[in-house]
Order: structure tokens, then C-alpha cells, then sequence
């Protein structure tokens, strides 16, 4: 076979695989053409039946019958996206009922299995259908080492009560990405008095790696219960747990979160300061008014953009000290009194956020 003969027969061999693959999209879209046509009118009559039912005019067995209809997918599509549209208690009769359906127990087995895809179905249907018997299947979702599938398993939270349920999604919480820990953060706040409780248990173990991320989350919850315990942890050695305390604090006006706001504003590290000065000026304590006086002239830019925003909670004796540090010796002092000055309603009200 000569050099010509063998580059014909590649190019006839490249020539067949590539009408293969034309043929092989082809199809492909032709199937899911059909499929689609032969399962659009399954779904138009689950969103009038559920419609119906969510007006009282339908029964929860003609929701049933229409949901087993639909392939398993979509049929999980459907309760996710009617899942917010129908009242809690009428929802919760669904959730029971579904309890029986064998497209249901399917779903709820693929929890264990070693396809993530799958266990992500099974969290996404138990996220909105769980009852208290799936404690033991979020639980084992919760834990998944794919974030897709445990991301979606703490949505469960809204639906079923259960501390074991609120350890897990919290043990998880210092380990994640901002986003994510702000959407996890989310749903234990649903869990409030369960979640507290642990909290108040986590933050008292001063070792512990997840400090910051949990003294963060602490802060966004603003309970009084857990003042005690974040102003016992504002002489912390990690500066990121100060910083945190310092930012929590402002939410609660007490002598302690003051006496703690007071230490900490001269604190080392600047975002702990900056954080510091913020809170200070959340509070409006005037007999702090000279503290924050003495940090408008601090070296970091932050810190002096925090108190001149604190400043301004102050009122008349506020908006004084700006004006006299605006015409003060300190040029740092000056320029940051000048610019806060200028600034005008709504972008303070942004910048001090």
C-alpha cells in the first residue's frame, strides 16, 4: 500500500466518523424533541393540578397520580418550584402523602448512591418533601464531600426540625466559602433556638479552629443570649475572632460590649480597630466620643473612614468633632473629616452599612 493509498483510507475513515457524529446529534435531538413533546402536556396538567390544589379546589391523590406520571427528574423539578408557593401546613400534607409513592422511595434511595448526580436528586427532593423519618438521610447528605449535594441538603432545614440536622449544617459552616457559609448561614437561622444553643457551646471552647467563621455567624444572628459569651472572647489571641467580636458588638448597647469596644479600638491589627470604631459608633456612647476622636488620626485609612462614620452617629457632638478635625493639625484627621463631611445622606447611610 503506497503513502497515497493509506492517507485515502484515514481520510474515508475520518469522513465516516464524522457523519457518524452528525447522524449520532441528529438523533439525539430528535429524541429529546419527542421526549419533550411527549412529556410537555404531563407537565402542563401537574402545574393546573397543583395550581388547583393549591387553592383547595383539588385533591392531594389527583397530585400524586399527575407528579407519577412525570419522569422522576421532573417530577422533582415540580415540587422544587411549587414548594414555595404553597402554605406550610398544606405542603407538609404533601410531603406525607409522597411518603408512599415508589418514584418517591426511589428518589430517597439514591441518597447512598455512589453517583453524586443522583445524590443530589435525593437532597434536592428531600430538601423540599423530608419528613422527620429522612433525619438520617440528610444527615448522611449534610456530610456529602460534593458541595452540590450537601448545599442542597441544607434547604432540609426549613422543612424538618431536628438539632442533630443543625449540628451538622453548623460543624460545616467554618469550613466553607463565604458565599456558600452566607447561604448556609441563611438556613440556620430558620433553627434560631437550636442554633443558639450550639453556639453558645461552640463559643465558649476558645481552641476552636472555626472560631472567626462561627463568631461571624454569631454576629449576623444579633441574639442577646450570645452577648456574654462574644465579649468573653474579645481578648482572644486569633485577631480574626477580635475582629469579629468587634463588629458584633455594636449590635449589642450593654456596658460590657462598651468596656470590651474600648480595648479593642486600640487594638494592634487595624481591621480589628476599624471594626472596633464602626460598633463604637453603632453604640453613640458619648462618654466614647474621645476615643474616637483620638482614632480619626490613626495611621490606617480604614480606621479613620470607620470613625469618621462613627462619628457621624453621634449627632451634634459628632458632626463638632469632624468640623474640628477638618481644621485640626493632623492632616490625616483633615482630610478624613473633610471627605465623611461632603459625603452626603444616602452614601453615608451606604458607607456605613
Amino acid at each position: 500500500m503506497t503513502t497515497r493509498h493509506f492517507l485515502a483510507v484515514v481520510a474515508l475513515v475520518q469522513g465516516v466518523l464524522l457523519a457518524a457524529l452528525l447522524i449520532l446529534i441528529v438523533l439525539n435531538r430528535w429524541f429529546r424533541l419527542r421526549r419533550r413533546a411527549r412529556v410537555h402536556p404531563r407537565r402542563l396538567a401537574v402545574e393546573g393540578v397543583m395550581q388547583r390544589w393549591a387553592l383547595g379546589q383539588a385533591d392531594v391523590r389527583v397530585v400524586l397520580a399527575q407528579l407519577a406520571r412525570l419522569p422522576v427528574p421532573l417530577a422533582v423539578d415540580a415540587l422544587v418550584s411549587w414548594s414555595a408557593r404553597v402554605p406550610g401546613d398544606r405542603w407538609r400534607r404533601l410531603a406525607t402523602a409522597l411518603e408512599g409513592e415508589w418514584w418517591a422511595r426511589m428518589v430517597r434511595t439514591n441518597s447512598r448512591s455512589a453517583r453524586w448526580w443522583k445524590r443530589l436528586e435525593a437532597a434536592r427532593f428531600l430538601s423540599v418533601a423530608a419528613t422527620p423519618a429522612d433525619t438520617p438521610r440528610v444527615l448522611k447528605l449534610l456530610r456529602d464531600p460534593h458541595p452540590a449535594v450537601h448545599i442542597a441538603a441544607v434547604a432540609t432545614l426549613e422543612r424538618v426540625e431536628s438539632a442533630a440536622l443543625v449540628t451538622a449544617a453548623l460543624e460545616r459552616l467554618p469550613q466553607l466559602a463565604p458565599t456558600v457559609g452566607a447561604y448556609y448561614a441563611g438556613m440556620l437561622r430558620r433553627s434560631r433556638a437550636v442554633v443558639v444553643q450550639l453556639l453558645l457551646t461552640r463559643l465558649s471552647r476558645s481552641d476552636d479552629a472555626g472560631l472567626a467563621r462561627l463568631t461571624e455567624f454569631a454576629a449576623r444572628l444579633q441574639e442577646p443570649a450570645l452577648r456574654e459569651s462574644l465579649t468573653a472572647l474579645a481578648g482572644h489571641p486569633d485577631a480574626e475572632v477580635r475582629t469579629q467580636v468587634a463588629r458584633a458588638l455594636g449590635a449589642f448597647p450593654h456596658t460590657a460590649s462598651i468596656a470590651a469596644l474600648t480595648r479593642l479600638v486600640e487594638d494592634a491589627p487595624w481591621p480589628v480597630r476599624a471594626q472596633a470604631a464602626r460598633s463604637l459608633g453603632m453604640l453613640a456612647d458619648p462618654a466614647t466620643l474621645p476615643l474616637l476622636r483620638t482614632a480619626l488620626r490613626d495611621e490606617n485609612w480604614w480606621v479613620r473612614m470607620r470613625t469618621g462614620l462613627a462619628l457621624t452617629r453621634f449627632g451634634p457632638s459628632g458632626r463638632n468633632a469632624l468640623l474640628e478635625a477638618e481644621v485640626g493639625a493632623d492632616p490625616s484627621a483633615r482630610d478624613m473629616a473633610r471627605l465623611v463631611l461632603g459625603l452626603s445622606s444616602q452614601a453615608l447611610a451606604e458607607f456605613a452599612a
